[in-house]
């Protein structure tokens, strides 16, 4: 209730739920709107281009199919040629690598990078998603936010968080899933204490995207029911995780292959991406673009015309090389079309003698459900996905036996982590922090450490005798640029020397008499750090500088707070 006086004095922590809850809602409203635009200009690209619907490569001459994906790469390269190389580090590694080594402070410009580039892609076909530029640009919303009210590291965290979902259910319509992929994906833990904040811009997002979209009917899903479980059905749930297994192994491999292609120049490796999927989309239009498609021949019954292991096939080898060499694009749409249709493999080649005749919808839906969760190693947020994306549940308790299975065996058998983070480690960069390099990154500054009061080199009599009633034990004094840390209880004791006669250290203040508080006292001169620094990375600094005690300033609240090697080691024994 006194959240005007708290802010005008400094004293707001940056986890206050108020504050946060605010900036997540301006956060989810940025997120929406990019996510809805980049939407927008798809649709409205797909209507000039392709025949009937988004997706309608296959319908397109053959000469399109191959010049579509080359001239986009072509248009990709002479982007990638012409900028510096700094502004050309996108996509969720990227992010996670800005959390982990630079405060979570992502440069606007490479979100700019991502969003052409990913608009680029995804209009000339190219087999990648739009959720990692969602991920990316949404994030570089809430940094950018947390950077603006200088939030210490735990709301720099929570801001990205917000923005990684935002953009997630904007894009997809799928607000749970935005808030669980934030946390599985990027964070690699559940912060429950600040997920209100998350939940909100997720779902203004969303609101955003269904208002100026219309909801989203990616799959056309007909009337499932669950066959009983016994024998037969367990051994084909076996049969479809040894083949997501398998189809997650290739996914990575292929893109670890190509990983060393990295510094080759771009316009080889783009103009490679472009025909390879010129080529590709020749013979198998169906893998261009997102294939979703493909996923409701699946869900509907339908007869397919390729052979599906032609497809699968395909739309491996084609994600995994556009992603793997540089092209800006996401990979969870990809996923769900390639466990899709492994699932449906899978229902056509095992005969239960028990699944009803709309028995492929349900290995769909698990091969979709299964293969994200593999490959990345989110399984709350592969499962909550396929239900809001499909809008049933009905498939819940196999799909948790899927999930399970599929991604227990990808660690077992072949010590395959989320492909995001085999990325990370492929790049010598770490993915997620030791438990006590978290704890300390999650906490405030201000929760370890004392406001002081920074006051004059010549300090009023009068001044001196408040801070008894004040109950402050130290001072700062600013004397030219340097600070000096002072005992309050001794300034005290000195001006109690009044009483034996006038003392060396009397000044006059104006009008006033005054106190030299560096003449009376032997101040220790401390060094002033600025507040955006994380604690890890404070204690370090401390080590080096080999200070005991800094000075943090928050600049735009005007207050100082004093941090100490006792309290941080008191915070750490406590914790």
């Amino acid at each position: 209730m006194n959240f005007i006086e708290r802010w005008r004095k400094g004293d707001l922590g940056s986890d206050d739920l108020l504050v946060l809850s605010g900036l997540a809602l301006v956060c989810g409203v940025l997120s929406g709107l990019t996510m809805t635009s980049l939407v927008m200009l798809l649709l409205w690209f797909a209507s000039f281009i392709l025949p009937t619907h988004s997706e309608s490569y296959e319908l397109l001459p053959p000469e399109f199919r191959f010049l579509l994906p080359v001239l986009a790469c072509i248009l990709l390269a002479g982007i990638w040629h012409f900028l510096p190389k700094r502004h050309l580090k996108v996509g969720i590694p990227y992010v996670v690598e800005r959390l982990n080594y630079h405060q979570g402070n992502l440069p606007i410009i490479n979100a700019v990078v991502q969003f052409v580039g990913a608009l680029i892609g995804l209009m000339g076909g190219l087999s990648i998603g739009k959720e990692g530029p969602a991920v990316h640009i949404g994030a570089t919303f809430g940094s950018r936010l947390a950077q603006r009210f200088r939030l210490s590291y735990i709301g720099v965290d929570t801001l990205v968080a917000c923005g990684v979902a935002g953009a997630i259910a904007a894009a997809f319509q799928t607000p749970l899933a935005g808030v669980l992929f934030a946390y599985e994906v990027i964070f690699h833990e559940y912060r429950l204490r600040l997920v209100l904040p998350v939940l909100l811009s997720s779902i203004v997002a969303m609101f955003i995207s269904e208002g100026l979209l219309g909801r989203f009917d990616l799959f056309e899903l007909g009337v499932l029911k669950l066959p009983l479980y016994d024998f037969s059905m367990l051994l084909a749930y076996c049969v479809l995780v040894v083949l997501i297994v398998i189809a997650s192994s290739l996914f990575y491999q292929v893109q670890r292959w190509f990983w060393r292609f990295g510094n080759v120049s771009p316009w080889v490796r783009f103009l490679f991406v472009g025909v390879v999927t010129g080529a590709v989309g020749l013979l198998v239009p169906q893998v261009l673009g997102g294939g979703y498609d493909s996923l409701n021949v699946a869900l509907t019954g339908g007869n397919f015309i390729m052979p599906l292991l032609i497809l699968i096939i395909a739309k491996v080898v084609l994600t995994s090389l556009s992603i793997g060499l540089g092209i800006p694009g996401g990979m969870i749409g990809p996923t769900f079309v390639i466990g899709g249709l492994v699932g449906a493999q899978v229902s056509l080649w095992v005969d239960t003698g028990l699944l009803p005749a709309t028995e492929m919808s349900l290995f769909v839906l698990l091969g979709m459900a299964a293969m994200m969760a593999t490959t990345f190693q989110a399984p709350l947020t592969a499962m909550i996905a396929m239900v809001e994306m499909t809008h049933t549940s009905q498939t819940i308790v196999p799909a948790i036996f899927v999930i399970v299975l599929s991604c227990t065996a990808i660690r077992l058998l072949f010590n395959q982590d989320s492909i995001f983070v085999e990325r990370m480690n492929a790049l010598g960069l770490v993915s997620e922090w030791s438990p006590v390099q978290r704890l300390l990154r999650q906490q405030d500054l201000r929760n370890v450490a004392q406001k002081v009061k920074v006051l004059p080199a010549i300090l009023p009599l009068e001044r001196i005798r408040d801070l008894a009633s004040n109950m402050v034990d130290y001072v700062a004094i600013k004397a030219g640029d340097a600070y000096f840390l002072v005992s309050a209880p001794e300034m005290l004791d000195k001006l109690k020397q009044l009483d034996l006669g006038p003392q060396a250290w009397l000044a006059s203040d104006g009008d006033q008499q005054g106190m030299d508080v560096l003449m009376a006292l032997q101040g220790k001169e401390v060094r002033v750090i600025d507040s955006s620094m994380p604690l890890p990375d404070l204690i370090n600094w401390l080590h080096k500088n080999n200070q005991s005690q800094v000075l943090v300033q928050y600049v735009d609240a005007g207050s100082f707070w004093l941090v100490t090697s006792h309290q941080l080691n008191q915070m750490l024994f406590k914790e």
